[in-house]
Order: C-alpha cells, then structure tokens, then sequence
C-alpha cells in the first residue's frame, strides 16, 4: 500500500502551482509530471445547466409581430451601427488579439509528484469544475533551518496570498507564519526554536 499525503486538486491551475512552488522552495524538486491532451478542457456543470435551461425557455416577445420593431428600439440600433462604423480598425484588431489570447486554455496536469524537503506531494487538475476549494483545516507544516529561508519561503507564499497568523517570534518558535497562498492552499512555516531531529526520507510513489 502506498500512502501519499497531501494530494493537491486544482482547476486548472496545477501547473501554476508547480512553478510557483518550485520558485518558493529552495530544495524543491519535479520528480515526474503527466500533462493532458491539448485542447482537453474542464467540464463545467453549472455551465451546462444554464445553457439546458435556456434552451429550454421560450424567447421573450415571441408573440410580437416580426415585422414590426418599436421605434426606440430602432433608433438605439441605428446608434449602434454608427458607432461601430466610427469604431479604429486598429482597436478592433488589437481587441479580437486579447479575446484570442484568453481564450486559449491553460495546461491541464494529469498527475505530478513534487519533492520538497522530505515530503512528496502529489499534484493535479480536476476535469470536472467544483463548489469547494482548499481549506485551512488543512495545511502543510514546513520547518526551516535559518531565518533567511523562513522569509524568503514566507514571502514567496504571502505573494497573492494572505496570512492567518503573522510571521514573527512566538513561546514555540523563533519564526513562525500560517499563511494561505494564491490558490487557496495553506502553510504553517516554522523556524523552531531548536534544531529539529532529522526524519525519514519520503519516497516517491512508483507508478506502473
């Protein structure tokens, strides 16, 4: 049996976080990384119902001649029409580039094992769009050996994020920060007030 904990689940932001992650920690390590097919998107549910429940309603004015169009209707199309011929060509173009770039979808991770200190986590996109996210019920106790890492960590993790608990001396550690990163994931970093005993090394699951 293996065990691996945690197993960080995203929506389409696993390889974000990687990279975020590999920046923030120093000894930080990609043991292996599966990435999804281009073009595979992320099933949204509550899209899908929405547009099921639109097709399913009658259009509004249904029973209104088609051959007739109220006059402030009309008048507000024809201003319309004169403003999008007034429109710069160059904007339109530069407009049509910016809906073309976020439009293109992100690389989705199939699966990906990430090293930091001794612990592997386990890392992946969701293809199916959920209500809940991460929690601080949850989090990751990381313990650092000087002062210089637990800020440079604490920093990286605070960027987009924010803290639960302030970074500072505490009656338990000379440093200690309980922040929740951009994506919503939680960390307690710790720098002790004693050097901590060295513990086993994790190894990362073998995949068959």
């Amino acid at each position: 049996m293996t065990l691996s904990f945690p197993f960080l689940m995203f929506q389409g932001r696993a390889q974000e976080a990687i990279d975020h992650y590999l920046e923030t920690f120093p000894d930080a390590e990609l043991l292996a990384i599966q990435h999804h097919l281009e073009g595979t998107e992320i099933f949204d549910p509550a899209t899908e119902q929405a547009e099921d429940d639109e097709t399913g309603q009658e259009p509004e004015g249904s029973e209104q001649d088609a051959g007739e169009e109220p006059e402030e209707d009309a008048e507000k199309d024809s201003e319309d029409e004169s403003a999008d011929e007034a429109a710069d060509p160059a904007d339109e173009a530069a407009e049509a580039d910016s809906d073309e770039e976020s439009e293109e979808p992100p690389v989705l991770v199939a699966t990906a094992q990430l090293k930091i200190g001794s612990q592997v986590l386990m890392l992946q996109d969701s293809l199916v769009k959920h209500t809940f996210t991460f929690t601080p019920s949850t989090s990751i106790a990381v313990v650092v050996d000087s002062a210089s890492e637990f800020d440079h960590i604490v920093d990286k993790l605070a960027e987009g994020g924010q803290y639960l608990m302030e970074p500072g001396s505490y009656d338990f550690a000379q440093n200690y920060a309980w922040v929740t990163d951009r994506f919503g994931f939680s960390w307690q970093v710790n720098h002790p007030l004693s050097t901590p005993e060295e513990t086993t090394q994790a190894k990362a699951p073998e995949w068959g």
